[in-house]
């Protein structure tokens, strides 16, 4: 399935609107105005809760953490190694997996033992960070879409994102 991920331009907090390859709304991110945590809140459609990015602190790179409503929990870390390099883990109930690709242009696939679960791309042209999103392993699908709103945070926490506030 394909999404479309587009930041706010005009919000107070980090809020994305997630469409599916139809142009419907299928989730959306919001984040709190005056949150000392930098959270954000992730729903689906109906506006049911579905899962809340928090930023891990007192790590060396950095972390976030995605609590689930069914009371999973997944951990997005930046790796160290190799340091001229932008490569990041997720780590949760389905496994360890891995974001690979060249994140600085934006363009990146995530994936679990050699197996594709998803493939993230950039546009280029738009007043806001949008990213394509195809997704191929739909039962990870607010995980993996929450995963790709988590990098935006980290690779812009130097410039507007919530990633650093403190």
């Amino acid at each position: 399935m394909k999404y479309k991920i587009k930041q706010k331009i005009f919000s107070l907090t980090d809020s994305f609107t997630i469409e599916d390859e139809n142009g419907n709304a299928a989730f959306s991110a919001k984040g709190k105005f005056f949150s000392i945590s930098s959270s954000q809140t992730m729903f689906d459609s109906r506006g049911v809760e579905l899962l809340k990015i928090k930023r891990k602190y007192l790590t060396i790179m950095p972390a976030c953490r995605l609590l689930c409503a069914d009371g999973s929990e997944w951990l997005i870390r930046k790796c160290f190694w190799p340091f001229w390099t932008s490569r990041f883990t997720i780590s949760g109930p389905a496994g360890e997996l891995e974001m690979h690709g060249n994140l600085w242009q934006h363009e990146y696939k995530i994936s679990q033992n050699g197996k594709v679960l998803a493939e993230v791309s950039k546009s280029w042209f738009s007043w806001s960070d949008t990213y394509g999103v195809d997704i191929y392993e739909p039962k990870l699908t607010a995980q993996l879409l929450a995963a790709v709103i988590v990098i935006d945070r980290i690779q812009h926490s130097a410039k507007n994102s919530t990633v650093d506030d403190d």
